[in-house]
């Protein structure tokens, strides 16, 4: 069993009756008692030993004055948010904000009281600028130099009409109930794991008895201590682990401690490395949860454990907007909803769905309309739709109230949307959520800090006290304890082991306070002040760490910040420690490596195409054109849906940019239908004609986008109408024509595969002739026609199936650079659109005979097409290119087709 440094039960045996045993943490108090029951007989009845902790202590004496009905002490003590919100409030009504951020100015006066009261400058704060007159003198400033001492009496007011005092006020008062004789005096206090105490403390000790007795931790003369030099924190903890298994396989019911320094900022990680040698189990997530079998002195913000982090994004839906990453992880989470495959597959046919929208926030009525829809074509039964349109009626009527509404609306909310799901809870869940009931209780205290608040300052708050929340979970005692430097002090173990104390971590640096004068604190040596006085700290700490066991090992990292160094001079030179390089996990790795070599399956094919598949292929002309880049990208991306979504930006995507074109070209030529009415228009009647057909196209995109400002819209009808006027000369100066089709849909059948295509515009000409015209806002090559794997085949494919055609081309509707582009025989010339002759000039010739008529180019483009739809359907997969950079341009797919991994 882990026993306290000092000798414990002679301290016990020494304490006069009536005495008292203190500690400076719960832990060692708890550890003390544990000691304390071992060491007692079985069958024999016992009373607990006078063992307290400071805190635990002095809650219950400010119990006991309260109880007694002492005056001074018929006032409440506010907690940490109490007096936050309290000082933002005084900061806000007292100093110009200007670009001040209250809560970090709040928080850091708050801690600077802390540290006038605990070392006796200021005692009672309406006498605080009489009190520290002297003080200004002596370096030469003056009280208004510093926003604490413009904020203070504004906040003493605050605290005189709440009837409230602070922590720290509230031991001033109880040293004075021992003065006073309030409370009765100890014979004995005994101090046992202590390093330093403010002088407030120490006037506690003395007010509360006549006889206080210190034990220093006893110096251990034969310890052992080693050195591990690393690389980084993470190779230092991956020792760490891999030493305290080698300890725990020696002798199971040693006692190991792993002192991290810094461990509050560092502790996922230390919980990661540790679980994966020690419980590399416990990472499967097959595996059912459970608590890790050791214990950490440092907890788990609660807004970072699985519940409170669940439960806060639940609540961030009153908000109605929401962003994919958030949606996720709501819809997918276990604590709303059921796990039926129903349920599932509703909301993951939801989430792909607003997916493909790509849009850069949700909003509620989107995502409501979408779930309706949905839910009726694949799960009527589900709950998901009405719980929505809940959240989207509280989102409209719940605007303003104070914390203690918001705190049962919340509740509300949390009951009606079942949470936290039907599932039984596991131990830590069941932890988190009784601590989640604590930190609801705590927003609710707010009340009358906080007058009424809007929603999104009530989710603040609230959010904020769960980030102050430590949670720890209850775990059995065992052998490994990993603890943060102070949380070690006054412990004892057979094995112990020092993690991150190189030069530049141990001491710490010094960061004094910004709301006192340097020179104050240095003077009083206040805590974190000078260097001095960290160092004072760190070899008293460094010194019971050394009398914690008689076996210690102290890592470092041998650079920190990108700045080399060493260890800590206060260890002196110890002799190097044995590097471990096997873990549980390493060794399962290496078997893997040692085995039999895996047998390989040729991949380059799949399964034909089912009969159903092939009556309508998803995707259109764009599988042949994937097909030509890589078949096995094309299998994947149409065949098994490896979709990859644009990524949400500000504003429109470049593909809504470009739809708006098509939607615009689209419009007016639908009311011109062909050149003769063109010709004939006025400029005040194209002009009309053109800002229509801009605002069709706006129109039916502004749905979309709710959340984009009319100012926004006028600057696309001014990019549009710059790129029409543009664009439109073109069309003038051809010969005549008129516009056939436009965003027609054509079913065409290839080698037995069936495709919808859409047609942007298909034109009649002179004697019946077709060209058919597929805009572009991008770049367009006509080589990719000419290629034996025709890499653009969308034209060509409409060619073929329209006998009249006699040409095609792209429309290039790009801003500076309108044109066609295009290759056919028309019996009147089109500028851009070349002869198929020339088209082949400059182009790569990889096919033979040199094709220089309309004709010998369809058929060119019929055994192409056939040739990729004949791969497509019979399950023809290499992963080759046609051109390297096709594979840069497809790397969302490199997890499917293991490309990294087959060079």
């Amino acid at each position: 069993m882990l026993q306290p440094a000092f000798p414990l039960l002679h301290i016990l045996d020494q304490l006069p009756e009536g005495g008292l045993l203190l500690t400076p943490t719960n832990r060692l108090r708890n550890r003390c008692q544990q000691v304390f029951g071992t060491s007692q007989q079985a069958n024999k009845n016992w009373a607990p030993p006078a063992v307290e902790s400071l805190q635990g202590w002095l809650d219950t004496l400010w119990f006991t004055l309260q109880q007694k009905q002492w005056q001074p002490a018929m006032c409440r003590v506010l907690n940490r948010e109490q007096r936050q919100l309290l000082w933002q409030q005084c900061v806000e009504d007292t100093l110009d904000k200007g670009l001040i951020n209250t809560q970090l100015l709040a928080g850091n006066c708050d801690t600077a009281l802390s540290q006038l009261i605990q070392w006796l400058k200021v005692e009672d704060l309406t006498a605080a600028d009489e009190a520290l007159a002297p003080h200004w003198e002596k370096i030469g400033l003056q009280a208004g130099d510093y926003p604490l001492f413009q904020v203070l009496p504004l906040f003493q007011q605050q605290l005189q009409q709440r009837n409230a005092i602070t922590p720290d006020q509230r031991d001033l008062l109880i040293a004075r109930a021992f003065d006073e004789g309030q409370l009765a005096k100890l014979p004995q206090i005994s101090l046992a794991g202590f390093v330093q105490n403010s002088p407030l403390t120490d006037r506690i000790f003395a007010s509360a008895t006549e006889s206080l007795q210190r034990y220093p931790i006893p110096e251990k003369d034969q310890a052992k201590i080693q050195v591990a030099r690393c690389h980084n924190l993470e190779e230092e903890l991956q020792q760490a682990a891999r030493w305290a298994a080698q300890k725990l396989a020696q002798n199971p019911d040693n006692s190991i401690g792993i002192v991290v320094n810094n461990l509050g900022q560092c502790r996922p990680l230390v919980e990661q490395v540790f679980a994966r040698v020690l419980e590399p189990q416990w990472l499967d997530p097959a595996q059912a949860a459970y608590t890790l079998p050791f214990n950490f002195s440092a907890g788990t913000p609660l807004a970072k454990t699985p519940v409170g982090a669940a439960t806060l994004q639940l609540l961030e839906t009153l908000r109605d907007k929401f962003d994919y990453s958030q949606l996720r992880n709501l819809l997918f989470s276990p604590f709303w909803g059921d796990d039926s495959n129903e349920e599932q597959h509703l909301r993951s046919a939801l989430f792909r769905r607003l997916q493909k929208q790509e849009l850069r926030e949700i909003p509620g009525n989107i995502l409501r309309t979408c779930t309706e829809k949905l839910a009726s074509e694949i799960a009527p039964e589900s709950p998901l739709p009405a719980q929505l349109n809940q959240l989207g009626e509280w989102a409209r009527r719940w605007q303003r109230a104070p914390a203690e509404i918001w705190a049962q609306r919340f509740s509300e909310l949390l009951a009606r949307l079942q949470w936290p799901g039907k599932r039984n809870p596991n131990s830590q869940e069941y932890q988190q959520l009784m601590l989640w009931e604590q930190a609801l209780e705590n927003f609710a205290g707010l009340n009358e800090f906080t007058g009424s608040l809007p929603l999104s300052k009530a989710l603040q708050l609230l959010r904020q006290i769960a980030s102050r929340t430590p949670f720890q979970a209850e775990t059995r005692d065992g052998p490994l304890q990993i603890l943060g430097v102070l949380e070690a002090g006054g412990l004892a173990f057979d094995h112990i082991r020092l993690v991150g104390f190189g030069q530049q971590q141990w001491p710490p640096p010094p960061s004094p306070n910004p709301m006192l004068p340097v020179q104050w604190q240095k003077d009083w040596e206040m805590p974190r002040a000078s260097a001095e006085r960290e160092l004072k700290l760190a070899q008293e700490l460094t010194q019971d760490l050394m009398n914690a066991s008689s076996e210690i090992v102290v890592s470092y990292a041998c650079e920190e910040d990108g700045v080399g160094q060493s260890l800590s001079a206060l260890f002196g030179a110890p002799q190097p420690a044995e590097q471990l390089g096997q873990d549980a996990i390493s060794d399962f790795y290496q078997a893997l490596e040692n085995g039999p070599a895996l047998e390989q399956t040729d991949d380059r094919e799949l399964p034909p195409l089912s009969p159903t598949d092939c009556a309508q292929v998803r995707g259109g002309a764009g599988v042949l054109k994937a097909q030509a880049l890589c078949p096995l990208n094309a299998q994947l991306r149409y065949r098994l849906g490896a979709e990859e979504f644009s990524e949400p930006g500000l504003g429109l995507s470049a593909a809504e940019r470009g739809n708006l074109i098509h939607e615009m070209l689209a419009a007016f030529w639908l009311n011109c239908e062909n050149s003769q009415n063109l010709a004939a228009m006025g400029d005040e009647q194209r002009n009309l004609q053109i800002s229509s057909s801009i605002d069709t196209a706006i129109g039916r995109l502004k749905k979309k986008h709710p959340e984009l400002p009319e100012a926004f819209w006028a600057l696309e009808q001014t990019r549009l109408k710059t790129i029409f006027d543009q664009w439109l000369p073109l069309e003038q100066a051809r010969p005549a024509f008129t516009v056939s089709q436009v965003e027609s849909e054509l079913t065409v059948t290839l080698q037995g595969l069936t495709f919808t295509l859409r047609l942007d515009r298909l034109d009649t000409l002179v004697d019946g002739e077709q060209l058919v015209i597929d805009y572009k806002t991008g770049q367009t090559s006509l080589s990719d026609w000419l290629q034996a794997r025709v890499r653009e085949p969308q034209l060509p494919l409409y060619a073929l199936f329209h006998p009249q055609a006699k040409a095609i081309a792209f429309g290039g509707v790009k801003n500076g650079d309108c044109k066609y582009q295009g290759c056919g025989e028309l019996a009147q010339p089109i500028n851009g659109i070349k002869l198929v002759a020339d088209a082949q000039k400059g182009a790569s010739k990889q096919q033979e005979p040199e094709i220089v008529h309309w004709d010998q180019l369809k058929q060119h483009w019929q055994q192409a097409l056939e040739g990729l739809a004949d791969e497509y359907r019979t399950g023809q997969a290499p992963l080759i290119f046609d051109r390297p950079a096709d594979n840069e341009n497809q790397k969302s797919l490199w997890p499917l087709n293991r490309w990294p991994e087959r060079q």
